[in-house]
């Protein structure tokens, strides 16, 4: 179902298609803006002047990776050059994913067979349910941002044991917030900080 369906199903608006994309997109371009785009992200491990970075067999991602999409792994040993020609990019042989996608085990008979990581590694990968999360926020907000009886004027009603209050602008953006904190959390780190 696509978002824009998703999004009228859980919070009953009828704005018109145009106008609900536009606010979707606004919501998204906002979740970029505090956690980066959608799509792969790049993490780097170690430093070579640490002595508890060297050795290591096996490395743990914050966020799981989706097995299903391209994971590139680049090694650099640089042997105290700096020079990018220590550079290798590893073959899908030379690890193994365990833990659901968390944790990252380095393999000996591999194409680049080594028994622990290099100083310095770079992982480049999809994390697992990304976009579902993102997708939620966004429904999530508008439903914040879309309430029927408001969007009508109502600004409250009482029938029997039934009452509703509209929620304020502030009672609204603290609870935008709350969503946006709820996403750093679910997407395994914070957001980015606003400029």
């Amino acid at each position: 179902m696509a978002l824009i369906d998703r999004v009228k199903a859980r919070t009953g608006s009828d704005l018109p298609d145009d106008e609900l994309a536009a606010m979707i997109a606004g919501i998204e371009a906002e979740i970029d803006a505090r956690f980066g785009p959608a799509g792969p992200i790049t993490v780097d491990f170690g430093d070579p002047s640490d002595p508890d970075t060297r050795g290591l067999r096996t490395l743990r991602l914050a966020r799981p990776l989706d097995a299903g999409e391209p994971v590139t792994i680049i090694e650099t040993d640089p042997g105290w050059s700096g020079s990018g020609a220590n550079d290798i990019t590893l073959s899908p042989s030379d690890y193994r994913v365990l833990h659901g996608g968390r944790t990252l085990l380095r393999l000996l008979d591999g194409d680049n067979g080594r028994s622990h990581w290099a100083p310095l590694v770079s992982v480049t990968y999809t994390p697992t349910g990304a976009q579902g999360l993102r997708d939620e926020a966004v429904i999530r907000i508008m439903a914040l941002d879309t309430p029927g009886q408001a969007a009508a004027g109502l600004k409250s009603e009482r029938a029997g044991d039934y009452s509703w209050t509209a929620a304020t602008g502030a009672e609204r953006a603290e609870a935008r917030e709350a969503v946006f904190a709820w996403l750093g959390v679910a997407l395994g780190g914070s957001a980015m900080p606003m400029a």
